[in-house]
């Protein structure tokens, strides 16, 4: 997928919101996985995302992998749930969720 195409799905996916903190206006893209270790342009690797809270993953990695907020290079996205507004979400390639237990 493009890095435009990803990108296109991934804001429309949050609607101009945060996907950590629900509260404030999302204006950064977040890798799950980083481009540097093998992350791919595609909507189930990525955040949408206030500053503050892009920040904070990026300050406390170990916290952020608890959450499905940052993954390792070895963990699937697809596969991976993340803390997503206050609910545990599977992020799809095609822009939706999934709820999961």
């Amino acid at each position: 997928m493009t890095e435009r195409k990803a990108r296109r799905i991934v804001y429309a996916r949050s609607n101009g919101v945060c996907e950590q903190c629900g509260r404030q206006r999302a204006t950064d893209y977040q890798h799950r996985v980083n481009r540097s270790q093998g992350g791919k342009w595609s909507p189930s690797n990525a955040l949408h995302l206030c500053h503050p809270c892009h920040m904070w993953i990026h300050a406390n990695p170990n916290d952020a992998n608890t959450f499905g907020l940052y993954l390792r290079s070895w963990q699937n996205p697809a596969a991976e749930p993340a803390l997503v507004r206050g609910r545990w979400v599977l992020l799809t390639d095609d822009g939706s969720t999934e709820v999961t237990a």
